[in-house]
């Protein structure tokens, strides 16, 4: 008997999430929500779903950014937009040295729009 099985990753746009600086364009992009979601295939065909992830990705750059699952529940709501902002800035600038954080929030700060 033979059986061939497998994973695919299917990743697809959901739609638009809110607008946020992204500091690797230097400017407010509209971010995007998208899900990936891993299967398992019998023969090919996708059956079973194994796992799934929720990022927001920058419509520019397209710098993807993990989001948990309790956080990706309030992607959408209006009312939570402040609070995924704010996540979105402080993973942006984990990364970066207090010089560079305030590099890079006066260089904000300076450059409000983007041509």
């Amino acid at each position: 008997m033979f059986i061939m099985f497998g994973w695919v990753k299917e990743r697809k746009e959901v739609g638009q999430a809110l607008t946020c600086h992204c500091y690797r364009c230097q400017c407010t992009r509209m971010w995007e929500h998208w899900k990936e979601t891993e299967w398992v295939s019998f023969f090919t065909i996708k059956t079973i779903p194994f796992l799934s992830k929720s990022y927001l990705v920058c419509s520019a750059c397209r710098e993807p950014v993990a989001v948990d699952s309790a956080r990706s529940r309030f992607i959408g709501s209006v009312a939570n937009e402040q609070r995924l902002a704010a996540f979105l800035d402080e993973h942006q600038l984990a990364l970066k040295t207090p010089v560079q954080r305030s590099y890079l929030l006066a260089q904000r700060e300076q450059d409000q729009r983007c041509e």
